[in-house]
C-alpha cells in the first residue's frame, strides 16, 4: 500500500514539474495575461481582490485594484496614481515566483494553471485563482515600465 502512494505521489509531482515547465516556456517565448483573484493577509488583515497581470520573460506588469506593479526584470515600481506615490525596488525576477520551494501551483488536467500560493520577499504568502489564460506575442520591454512622469507632486521612495 505505501509504494503505490509512493508511486502515486512520484507520477502527481512529475506531472506538476511538467506542467510547471510549460508554464515557464510559454512566458519565456510569448506573453501570457492572466485574470486572477488574490488574497493574502498583512498584519492579521485579509487583503484580497482582482488582477490582470502580465507576464514576459522576467518581466511583468499587474494591476490590482488601483495599484499598478511594473517590473522590467531589474527594477520594480509599485505606482499608486491616486495619491501619487510610487514605490521603486529591485526586482528579484519572474524565476523566483515559478520556483517549486517558494510556490505552489495547482493545474487542471490540460496542464493549465488554476491557483497557486507564493511565498513573497516579506515573509507574506499571496494565493492566487487564476480565472483566465491568454498568450500573445511578445511586448516592447517599455510596456513593462511605468509610463508616468514622477514630478516634484509625486511621492518616490526608493527601497
Amino acid at each position: 500500500m505505501a509504494a503505490m502512494f509512493i508511486v502515486a505521489s512520484a507520477a502527481a509531482q512529475q506531472t506538476q514539474h511538467a506542467a510547471l515547465e510549460r508554464l515557464r516556456a510559454a512566458i519565456s517565448d510569448s506573453c501570457v495575461t492572466f485574470k486572477c483573484t488574490y488574497s493574502m493577509y498583512v498584519s492579521q488583515t485579509r487583503v484580497e481582490g482582482n488582477a490582470d497581470v502580465m507576464i514576459q520573460g522576467n518581466a511583468y506588469m499587474m494591476s490590482a485594484d488601483g495599484l499598478q506593479v511594473y517590473c522590467d526584470g531589474s527594477k520594480v515600481w509599485t505606482v499608486d496614481t491616486s495619491v501619487k506615490e510610487v514605490y521603486v525596488e529591485q526586482a528579484v525576477g519572474v524565476s523566483a515566483f515559478l520556483d517549486p520551494t517558494s510556490s505552489d501551483f495547482v493545474f487542471d488536467a490540460d496542464g493549465n494553471p488554476v491557483s497557486a500560493s507564493f511565498a513573497l520577499q516579506d515573509g507574506l504568502k499571496m494565493d492566487i485563482r487564476i480565472l483566465s489564460m491568454t498568450k500573445s506575442k511578445i511586448k516592447p520591454e517599455e510596456d513593462f515600465r511605468p509610463q508616468v512622469n514622477f514630478g516634484s507632486d509625486w511621492i518616490v521612495t526608493e527601497l
